[in-house]
C-alpha cells in the first residue's frame, strides 16, 4: 500500500530564516527581543480571572459547547469596541479568536481566497507572510515608516492593505502607503504602554484611520500585550464585510464546535479598561466614575455578571501607567548604556508598548552577512537576538527599504537587571564573536 504524503508549502522567507538564526543555539539561551510582554501581570486581572472562571461554571458555560451567554459577551463587545473605536457595530460583527495570530490567519486565508493580495509593513507579524504562502495567497509589496513600498512583481485581482498601530516591533506610526486598497486590515497591537504628552495617540490614529466605519476593513485586537496575558490568547476580530465573516464562521464551525468562553471575558475586560484608562487622564476628575457607570449600565442592559469593580478597574488602570514608566525607564537604560552597540535616540522611543528596532553598529551590510552573525552570538554566547530578517519580508525587500546595518529588536518589558545583563552579553559577543567562513560548495 502506498503511503500518503501531503505537499509541504515552502516556508515563507522570514520563517526560512528564523530557522537559520537558531540552528544550533540553545532553547536555553538568554534573549534581547523577546515578542511578549514580561511586565508582571495586575493584580487586580488575576482576581478578574477568577471570578470569570467562577462564573462561568457556575452557569454552565465549561460543560456546554455554546449558551445564549456566548451572543451576549459578543453584543457587549460590540457595545464597548464600537465606543472605544467610533464605529456602530452589531454582536454579529464581533468573533473571539484564539490571540490575533488566529485571526490573522483566518482574515489573510479569506484574502487568498478573494485573489486579494497584501500590502505588507517591514516588520510585520510572521502570520501576515506565512499564511498567505500556505492557502496560495500573494504579496505585492512592502512598506517602510515612510510608506515607500518595495513592490514583489507579483499581481492580484484586488488589492489588501495591512496597517499596524503601532508597529508591533519598532513601536513607532507609519505613514500608509500611497495604494489604492480594497480592503483593510488593521492590527491593533499596543494601546497601553504609551508615554509623553499623548499617552492615546495611537487610539486616536486608530479612529481617524476608521473614520467611523468597517465595511470594507478587519480590524484585529489582542488584549495578551496590554494585559501581561499572553498565554490566555484572547483576541478580537471585528468587521462589517459580510463574506469574511461567513468565511471565518465557516472555519471556526469547521474546526471547533465551542470557543473558550473566558476569551470572550477578557476580551470584555480589555475594552472596558480601554474606555477608562482615557477616562483616567481626563482633566475632569469625576469623568472615570461616570464612564464607569455607564458601561456597568452596558455589561447589566447585556446581561453579562462580571462587570469589574470601579476599584478594580482603577487599579489597572494603575497598573499600566506603572508599566508605562517601566518601559519608559527600560528605554532611557538602553540608551545610556547602549551607545556603543545600539542606535540610540528619542526617535526610537515607542510610542506605545514595549518592542523597538535599533540598528547594531557593525558592518554588515549584507542579509547573509547577518544571518551568520546572528547564529554565531547565539552559539557562542547563548544569547538569541532577533534581527530584522524574522520579521516578514524577504532579504531584497530589506535591502530595498533598509539598507545597511542590521537592525536588532529590543524588548524593555524585561525587568531592568536582565536588559542591562543582556547588554552585557551582546557587547561581549559584538566585541568577540567568531564568525565561520561561508561553506564552499563542492565542485
Amino acid at each position: 500500500m502506498s503511503s500518503l504524503i501531503a505537499p509541504v508549502s515552502e516556508d515563507a522567507p522570514c520563517v526560512a530564516v528564523y530557522r537559520e538564526l537558531r540552528d544550533g543555539v540553545s532553547a536555553a539561551s538568554a534573549q534581547i527581543g523577546y515578542g511578549y510582554n514580561l511586565f508582571p501581570t495586575a493584580p487586580a486581572t488575576h482576581r478578574f480571572l477568577h471570578r470569570a472562571l467562577t462564573v462561568c461554571a457556575r452557569a454552565g458555560r465549561l460543560h456546554e459547547y455554546g449558551t445564549a451567554d456566548d451572543a451576549r459577551d459578543r453584543a457587549l463587545a460590540a457595545a464597548l469596541a464600537g465606543a472605544y473605536l467610533g464605529v456602530d457595530l452589531e454582536g454579529e460583527q464581533v468573533i473571539f479568536t484564539n490571540g490575533a495570530t488566529e485571526g490573522i490567519g483566518l482574515v489573510t486565508r479569506w484574502l487568498a481566497a478573494c485573489d486579494a493580495g497584501l500590502v505588507l509593513p517591514a516588520p510585520c507579524y510572521y502570520a501576515f507572510e506565512q499564511t498567505p504562502r500556505r492557502w496560495g495567497g500573494t504579496v505585492l509589496g512592502r512598506y517602510r515608516h515612510d510608506g515607500a513600498v518595495h513592490p514583489t512583481g507579483e499581481s492580484a485581482s484586488h488589492t489588501a492593505v495591512v496597517e499596524i498601530f503601532p508597529n508591533g516591533v519598532t513601536g513607532t506610526l507609519y505613514t500608509p502607503p500611497p495604494v489604492a486598497a480594497d480592503f483593510r486590515v488593521v492590527d491593533v497591537v499596543f494601546l497601553a504602554g504609551g508615554t509623553g504628552a499623548d499617552p492615546h495617540q495611537v487610539t486616536d490614529r486608530v479612529r481617524t484611520t476608521l473614520s467611523g466605519q468597517v465595511s470594507d476593513t478587519a480590524v484585529l485586537m489582542t488584549p495578551s500585550k496590554d494585559l501581561c496575558i499572553p498565554g490566555v490568547r484572547p483576541g478580537l476580530l471585528i468587521s462589517g464585510h459580510t463574506s469574511l465573516l461567513d468565511a471565518v464562521r465557516d472555519d471556526l464551525f469547521d474546526r471547533t464546535a465551542s470557543s473558550n468562553p473566558l476569551t470572550g471575558q477578557v476580551v470584555l475586560l480589555y475594552l472596558t479598561i480601554l474606555l477608562l484608562a482615557e477616562a483616567a487622564h481626563d482633566r475632569d476628575s469625576t469623568a472615570f466614575s461616570r464612564r464607569h457607570q455607564w458601561i456597568a449600565r452596558q455589561y447589566a442592559n447585556h446581561r453579562v455578571l462580571t462587570v469589574p469593580s470601579e476599584a478594580d478597574c482603577r487599579a489597572i488602570v494603575e497598573h499600566l501607567d506603572a508599566m508605562s514608566a517601566h518601559f519608559a525607564r527600560g528605554f532611557d537604560l538602553l540608551t545610556g548604556h547602549a551607545g556603543d552597540l545600539l542606535e540610540t535616540g528619542d526617535h526610537l522611543r515607542p510610542v506605545s508598548g514595549y518592542s523597538l528596532l535599533p540598528r547594531l553598529v557593525a558592518d554588515l551590510d549584507h542579509p547573509d552577512e547577518t544571518v551568520a552573525w546572528v547564529n554565531a552570538v547565539g552559539r557562542q554566547f547563548d544569547l538569541k537576538v532577533n534581527a530584522h530578517l524574522l520579521f516578514g519580508g524577504t532579504k531584497e525587500s530589506w535591502q530595498h527599504l533598509y539598507p545597511g546595518p542590521p537592525r536588532l529588536r529590543v524588548n524593555v518589558s524585561v525587568p531592568h537587571e536582565d536588559l542591562l545583563h543582556t547588554l552585557g552579553l551582546l557587547r561581549e559577543a559584538h566585541r568577540g564573536v567568531v564568525v565561520p567562513a561561508p561553506r564552499k560548495e563542492a565542485a
